[in-house]
């Protein structure tokens, strides 16, 4: 009986819970628009020059339409662009910082253990020095202050 009165309850609380969780997680965002050609597309990617409807889809049946202008489609445009320039340079950063770090150990450390192959050993004076070029080619990549934009 106990066992039966469990099932009961589970199911009433799947039951409750399901639907929401399904309508938030199966969401499905389309973007319409007319090309040059005046060719109406649909696309998952919105265009970043020109005017576009927003069609949000959810599985539960329901639909939502926003209307972006070409003003609006712009400016997101340029701001998605900075954003990922941003996080470009964030990731330069971090790369540059770890570079550094890992020259100094190189530099500074007279015996480089690794493990290769599930297996430690020190690396010879060539190797070590290959891996000091190695390093100073990435900071040579990540460490330069960027480019000035427009």
């Amino acid at each position: 009986m106990k066992t039966l009165a469990g099932l009961a309850l589970l199911l009433i609380s799947l039951t409750l819970v399901l639907p929401n969780y399904a309508s938030e997680k199966s969401m499905k965002v389309t973007y319409k628009w007319v090309d040059d050609n005046n060719i109406t597309q649909f696309t998952e990617r919105p265009p970043k020059d020109r005017a576009y409807e927003k069609i949000i889809l959810t599985s539960s049946g329901g639909r939502e339409v926003q209307e972006v202008s070409k003003t609006q489609a712009v400016s997101d445009a340029k701001k998605s662009a900075n954003s990922s320039l941003d996080e470009f340079q964030k990731a330069n950063e971090r790369n540059c910082t770890i570079a550094r770090q890992n020259i100094e150990v190189l530099q500074n450390m007279a015996r480089i253990r690794v493990t290769e192959n599930g297996e430690e050993r020190i690396l010879s004076p060539e190797e070590k020095q290959a891996r000091v070029e190695e390093t100073q080619k990435q900071i040579d990549i990540y460490c330069k202050a960027p480019a000035a934009t427009n």
